[in-house]
């Protein structure tokens, strides 16, 4: 058990300080693979990095690191690309990089990950990413419609149900900002997302990144936003982080990991605000 102390200022008790200890329970760590094979457009893609660490507590400042893995990704025609520790420093210390890996659209690839006598596994498909063709500038976004933004375009791929991921990167926040839709209602058509601030300025730089993702990624992406986000939970919420991915333990299926694998294409453009 953790003990927690979160000091409440209350508004209607302006001069009233009140400290409350909680209890929060913490489970063993458990398995973190961060698996994100990214086949950056115009790049040959050879060059991939998987992140092992354990779970932590939720208000624990440092992220235990995972050494002395094995971890390998094979595709349909068993060709074996080995994810080799890089040396521990503070900045690169559970860092597995490969620089041989071949991908192919469309492709069925296996990452198998052992760690202290388990092995991990899952198997997806590298999905296919259109390109961004267009961005328009706004300055109508925010409650007060004065917030400066962008508009991102691309053509959806036609034939087939598609689902999307939108990374935003900017000064404007510390952390990125996600968002997932898909093709439902617009099956072939131009898609577009928008991104806003009120912090944005001109001279700013917003960075795009988009991903073509498969629907279960999707649906994982989805809850992931919702808990940081809040989800409406109120001030006690903590945000859920005992979020299942798609890696199956092939030892002990009740110890199970964290994370997913995922591999696609990814198109990046950055946007100077004018």
């Amino acid at each position: 058990m953790k003990k927690i102390l979160i000091i409440l200022s209350l508004i209607a008790f302006v001069s009233c300080e009140d400290v409350i200890t909680v209890d929060l329970e913490t489970e063993a760590p458990r398995l973190v693979i961060d698996a994100n094979i990214n086949w950056e457009k115009g790049t040959s893609g050879a060059t991939q990095t998987i992140l092992l660490s354990l779970s932590h507590g939720y208000y624990d400042n440092t992220i235990p690191k995972v050494s002395g893995a094995t971890v390998y990704v094979t595709n349909s025609e068993n060709s074996v690309f080995d994810f080799i520790e890089e040396p521990a420093t503070d900045l690169n210390s559970g860092r597995y990089t490969c620089e041989n890996f071949v991908p192919v659209l469309g492709e069925t690839y296996t990452l198998t990950v052992i760690h202290k006598g388990q092995t991990y596994r899952s198997t997806e498909k590298l999905m296919a990413t259109p390109d961004i063709t267009s961005v328009e500038q706004r300055s109508d976004l925010g409650l007060n419609n004065d917030e400066i933004g962008i508009k991102v375009f691309w053509n959806d791929i036609p034939n087939e149900r598609n689902y999307y991921l939108v990374r935003f990167e900017s000064v404007a926040n510390a952390f990125p900002e996600y968002t997932i839709i898909d093709d439902r209602y617009n099956q072939g058509n131009v898609m577009n997302e928008l991104y806003g601030d009120e912090d944005l300025e001109v001279g700013n730089t917003v960075n795009i990144i988009l991903y073509g993702i498969s629907e279960r990624y999707s649906n994982y992406m989805g809850i992931l936003i919702a808990a940081s986000t809040g989800g409406g939970g109120g001030p006690f919420q903590v945000t859920p982080s005992a979020v299942k991915g798609n890696i199956v333990n092939q030892t002990n299926t009740k110890d199970y990991a964290y994370g997913y694998f995922r591999l696609g294409e990814t198109d990046t453009l950055p946007y100077e605000i004018q």
